[in-house]
């Protein structure tokens, strides 16, 4: 077995040293940056097109954050090649943010598709120092798929929260902890959205239960293997589960989607 890890060891690091060679030259972040929104743009693509119910329903709601202008400051960090453009409210001010210069090109060809918004400017700077944004000049600040990678996730929402107008809440809009979802209640909201977990759960206990409780009745079987045939057996039913559950998943987030569009055109 460590002869084996060894060798897979030894594989990847012939197959990495071409990028330890750049990166040891100094040119590896070079070609990051200039290939990057290459690719970026490709996979955008694909990106939308399986994410595109799920971002209208995350932006949904921004135009409510108009500011007292009437019309609404937006920032993105980390905007890539304006992926999220086309789900953004129409007259939206934009200003956008990202370390990589050479996204710039790409940004200025979906704002002509996107005739919708109003670009303000692309400053080429890390989110988590974002000087060149005035304090609480934006009303609202967008970030997807960027902090993974940040270096200080910290910093960066501290940056946010630096650039945020602040807003006051109405009586209305105020939560209150006695409104607050409680511990039953989310319990089975979320049964009621994975119904296979409880399911999983339930099918473990019942078959640990009745492995044990069966035990005393087993003294012409040694207890080891009695043992070994119900964890075996426990586990199954977990995994059977799990597996349901995420072919069940795929099917609702995937298959039907695209069976139901097409027999509604």
């Amino acid at each position: 077995m460590a002869l084996t890890i060894f060798i897979l060891r030894l594989a990847v690091c012939i197959l990495a040293s071409p990028m330890y060679l750049l990166n040891l030259l100094g040119l590896w972040s070079w070609i990051c940056q200039q290939w990057f929104p290459y690719f970026l743009m490709k996979f955008s693509v694909i990106y939308n097109e399986q994410m595109a119910s799920k971002k209208r329903e995350l932006f949904s709601n921004v135009k409510d954050f108009v500011g007292p202008s009437g019309e609404l400051s937006l920032l993105e960090v980390g905007c890539g090649t304006g992926t999220n453009f086309k789900f953004y409210p129409p007259g939206s001010r934009v200003t956008c943010i990202d370390p990589n210069p050479n996204f710039e090109k790409f940004l200025i060809k979906s704002v002509a598709e996107n005739r919708h918004l109003q670009f303000e400017r692309f400053v080429v700077a890390a989110g988590e120092n974002m000087h060149q944004v005035a304090d609480g000049s934006m009303d609202v600040v967008v970030c997807t798929l960027v902090l993974c990678s940040v270096k200080n996730q910290e910093q960066i929402l501290q940056e946010v929260r630096r650039v945020l107008r602040p807003r006051k809440m109405s009586s209305d809009n105020q939560w209150s902890a006695n409104e607050d979802e409680g511990q039953l209640s989310r319990l089975i909201r979320k049964s009621r959205d994975s119904p296979f977990v409880p399911v999983g759960i339930a099918g473990f206990m019942t078959v640990v239960s009745y492995g044990l409780y069966k035990l005393k009745y087993k003294k012409d079987k040694k207890m080891s293997i009695h043992l070994i045939h119900m964890r075996v057996a426990a586990q199954g039913f977990v995994v059977g589960a799990v597996t349901l559950g995420v072919l069940c998943s795929m099917y609702k987030d995937y298959v039907r989607p695209r069976f139901f569009n097409v027999f509604k055109k």
